[in-house]
C-alpha cells in the first residue's frame, strides 16, 4: 500500500470525523481497507484483533492528516506482506477468482496474483479469466449442490472486460449499491488502483472534490466509479461436467 492510497482514504475519515459522526479511529474501522491491506484479521464490530485495536489507538494519538498517514506507512512496513483476504479464509479458488459459500449462494471475489506487466484483464487473458471462474464455480457447485445462487459486489462490473467474462443475464440485472456505510474490501476503493498498485490520478481527484462537499449522507455516490450488485441462478452458468 501506497502513502497516496492511505492518504486518499484517510481524507474520507476527515470529512466523516469533521461532520461530527465519530472519532478517526471510528472512521479508520468503518471506512478503510486499512486492516486487511496490513493483515491483520477479519474485520469484525466492534474491533477484537489486539494488533488492528493498536493501530487505531495510535491512529487516535495522532495530531494531523500527516502524522496518521505517517503511522499507518509506518504499520505496513513493519509488518509482513498481507495476505490476500481469499487465502485468509481459505475460500476455494482458481487463478483469480476464489468463491465465498454463504448459505444457497456463492459469491465471486476477484484477486489477482499476475506477476507480468499486462492488466489481469487484458483482451488477451480473458478466455484465462472465464474458464479459472467456470472451473472454481463448478468445483464449488460440485461440493454445494444446495447451492442456488451466484453473486458478486464490486466496481468492477462497471467495466466491460470484467462483466464479459460472466453470462448476460448475469448483470443484466445489476443494481448500484447505495446506503453503505462501511468499506473495509475493494469492492469500492479498488477501483482507484490501477494493475501496478498506483494510484490513478484522475479518479482520487474527483473523489476528493466529492469528499469536500459531503454532507454526511450515504457516502456510495462519493467514488466515482459505482459499485455493482449482481445475482443470478446458478444455472445460468451452464456448469454441467
Amino acid at each position: 500500500m501506497s502513502a497516496e492510497f492511505a492518504s486518499l482514504q484517510l481524507t474520507l475519515v476527515d470529512r466523516f470525523v469533521a461532520l461530527g459522526q465519530g472519532t478517526h479511529a471510528d472512521g479508520v474501522q468503518q471506512l478503510t481497507n486499512f486492516q486487511r491491506r496490513l493483515g491483520l484479521g477479519i474485520p469484525t464490530e466492534p474491533p477484537s484483533d489486539p494488533a488492528w485495536i493498536h493501530v487505531l489507538d495510535r491512529i487516535e494519538t495522532c495530531r494531523s492528516h500527516d502524522e496518521r498517514v505517517e503511522a499507518v506507512m509506518t504499520e505496513f512496513e513493519q509488518l509482513p506482506p498481507a495476505v490476500p483476504q481469499h487465502i485468509q479464509q481459505a475460500w476455494p479458488t482458481v487463478g483469480a477468482f476464489s468463491i465465498e459459500v454463504a448459505g444457497s449462494t456463492a459469491r465471486t471475489h476477484f484477486y489477482s496474483m499476475d506477476t507480468d506487466e499486462e492488466s489481469p484483464l487484458h483482451p488477451a487473458k480473458l478466455e484465462m479469466r472465464q474458464r479459472e471462474l467456470l472451473t472454481v464455480l463448478s468445483g464449488v457447485y460440485a461440493d454445494h449442490p444446495e447451492l442456488t445462487h451466484v453473486a458478486g459486489g464490486s466496481w468492477l462490473y462497471a467495466t466491460s472486460a470484467y462483466s464479459s467474462l460472466f453470462p448476460d443475464i448475469h448483470v443484466r440485472n445489476a443494481r448500484v449499491r447505495r446506503d453503505r456505510h462501511t468499506f473495509r474490501g475493494m469492492s469500492h476503493w479498488g477501483q482507484f488502483l490501477d494493475h501496478r498498485w498506483s494510484v490513478r490520478t484522475d479518479l482520487a481527484d474527483e473523489f476528493r472534490q466529492r469528499v469536500s462537499d459531503w454532507d454526511g449522507g450515504d457516502p456510495c455516490p462519493l467514488f466515482p466509479i459505482n459499485t455493482l450488485e449482481v445475482k443470478s441462478p446458478i444455472e445460468a452458468f451452464d456448469l454441467r461436467p
